[in-house]
């Protein structure tokens, strides 16, 4: 069961009965039963979000799940995979443009 007890995020505990991994397996833990450390954690981060929200008014909570644990940096893995996603697009783009061509062709031959 010791395993089982650290699959869940800092401040959150097991829900009986829930299988590991599983929508709902893990709770948020009682204010009572957070250790010093995870009370420090919560705190850092409702000021994180609030300044979020300072920045971004109107914008739904939802849109922060990007932002990163507090006092820490983004990996730049994040940076490179986001320039391999944008270079399949440009193919995509280059395939369209050349099967227009191609129906443009067709439609001249046609007349």
């Amino acid at each position: 069961m010791a395993k089982n007890e650290n699959r869940c995020w800092p401040g959150y505990e097991p829900v009986k009965g829930k299988e590991p991994h599983e929508q709902g397996s893990c709770r948020p833990k009682a204010e009572s039963k957070l250790t010093s450390s995870e009370k420090e954690f919560r705190g850092k981060r409702a000021e994180e979000l609030t300044e979020w929200k300072k920045q971004h008014p109107g914008k739904s909570a939802k849109a922060a799940q990007h932002l990163h644990k507090p006092g820490t940096k983004p990996k730049a893995a994040a940076k490179k995979s986001a320039r391999k996603k944008a270079a399949p697009a440009k193919k995509a783009t280059a395939k369209k443009a050349t099967a227009k061509k191609a129906t443009a062709k067709k439609a001249t031959a046609k007349r």
